[in-house]
């Protein structure tokens, strides 16, 4: 069968009209013949009875009966009880064998004369003299003749009806068709173009427009895409820039102090610090890069992510110490039987994230104070730390790629300005929201909405 794969959607349609039109005619054709046939052997059963009907009648009202000569056009024989027949105008071949026919069972029979085919009926009739026996008969060949031109006309209208319906098909196809490649021929030439435009989609709501509607989403989600990546290799070439250009400056450096130990370590270590920010550029990239291909959805419950907010905490307590920064974190004890669209790994970076960058940008001294509650409908996590917060015209723009601060948080900022991108990337793929306010402290609020 891998021909008709290859064949194209309109011969597909068009051959399996054909073969479904084919199918149902013939069984048509066929319940049609035997009907007819079925008719025709009733109507000689009835002219059989009709020619019988007198001969019986006279045998019933006499003991003697006078055997009338059959009209014309009838085949009649008339045997008495003693075996003699006392009326017969059957054709040759069946008066010779009129004892063989008399002695079948009553009822209709087939008999043969050469080439000749009749339909015989044979009656028994009792009376007190004896059993009579009349017999009618009719030549089939009119009847089998008919039948053959009916069937004849029944095949040639049905072949006429199958070609019919492929040539129907076939248009058909071509025009449910059109629309399809008149929106292929208005792709290839936006391709062609350059253009940006969409696929334009007519004014009917049907399987077209459906099929339209999805192409465009895709284009448009595909577009998105690679203009994310295109966006993400100059930010990240732009970014990478500098920290070569200084490495390669540093190395430089420690080769021509080489004679002095203390300005070579001094220029190695600025080296590590260097090869530090690209090893967190890259790490920060290859994370964005995962969030962006549309990993499956996982749902977590409130004891998983209340676990791994303690686990985080403890973690960053560690990075705290140096700046002797106090973290505190709160959870509702109220338990709930809510989940949401998000993984505890994931959430754990989250955390992280705006940890370490709380940490960062607080004082010596400092505190950050961890929240988490939920609603019936959401789920909301609070960072706040003691820092002097951002400039209010930096936080339209904090969650874009490689953005820092140049305010009040910037003094102690050495990051790669991929944290509040990572952190906003994955609580978009969860269906939340994240929002940065200046106030008492700095505050990020997260909002997970409860899935289902």
């Amino acid at each position: 069968m891998r021909w008709i794969r290859r064949l194209s959607i309109r011969w597909r349609i068009t051959l399996g009209s054909l073969l479904v039109a084919a199918v149902l005619l013939s069984g048509a054709l066929v319940l049609f013949r035997a009907q007819v046939e079925n008719i025709l052997a009733s109507t000689t059963t009835t002219v059989l009875t009709h020619d019988a009907f007198p001969y019986v009648t006279g045998v019933l009202d006499s003991p003697t009966p006078t055997i009338d000569t059959p009209a014309r056009g009838q085949l009649v024989a008339v045997v008495d009880p003693t075996g003699a027949v006392k009326e017969s105008n059957l054709p040759r071949g069946l008066r010779s064998r009129v004892a063989i026919i008399a002695a079948k069972s009553d009822g209709v029979h087939t008999v043969l004369d050469g080439d000749d085919s009749y339909r015989v009926l044979v009656q028994t009739i009792v009376t007190d003299a004896g059993d009579w026996t009349v017999i009618t008969a009719r030549n089939e060949d009119s009847a089998v003749l008919s039948l053959q031109r009916i069937t004849s006309a029944l095949i040639f209208g049905a072949i006429v009806l199958v070609i019919g319906v492929g040539v129907a098909s076939w248009l058909l196809t071509s025009a449910a068709l059109r629309p399809v490649a008149r929106m292929r021929r208005q792709a290839m030439a936006l391709v062609a173009e350059g253009s940006t435009e969409p696929l334009p989609i007519g004014p009917a709501k049907d399987e077209l427009f459906a099929l339209g509607t999805t192409l465009n989403e895709f284009i448009t989600e595909v577009r998105q895409s690679v203009e994310r990546e295109r966006q993400l290799v100059s930010d990240a070439s732009h970014e990478l820039r500098t920290p070569l250009a200084l490495l390669k400056t540093q190395l430089e450096l420690s080769h021509l102090a080489s004679g002095d130990a203390k300005a070579l370590e001094a220029e190695i270590t600025a080296a590590e610090r260097s090869v530090e920010r690209l090893s967190g550029l890259a790490t920060g990239l290859l994370e964005l890069s995962q969030l962006q291909a549309h990993a499956p959805e996982t749902l977590s419950s409130w004891p998983e992510l209340a676990r791994e907010l303690a686990a985080s905490v403890d973690r960053a307590r560690l990075l705290a110490v140096a700046k002797n920064v106090t973290i505190d974190f709160d959870v509702s004890e109220e338990p709930t039987d809510a989940a949401y669209r998000i993984s505890p790994s994931n959430f754990g970076r989250v955390i992280a994230n705006l940890t370490i960058n709380a940490i960062t940008a607080v004082p010596d001294g400092g505190t950050v104070r961890i929240a988490l509650r939920y609603s019936s409908s959401e789920l909301l996590l609070a960072v706040v730390d003691s820092g002097n917060g951002m400039p209010e015209d930096f936080l339209p723009v904090a969650f874009d790629r490689f953005t820092r601060s140049d305010g009040s948080r910037a003094s102690n900022n050495v990051g790669s300005g991929l944290g509040l991108a990572i952190v906003h990337a994955i609580v978009t793929a969860a269906h939340g929201t994240i929002s940065l306010s200046n106030g008492a402290g700095f505050t990020v609020t997260v909002s997970l909405p409860t899935a289902g």
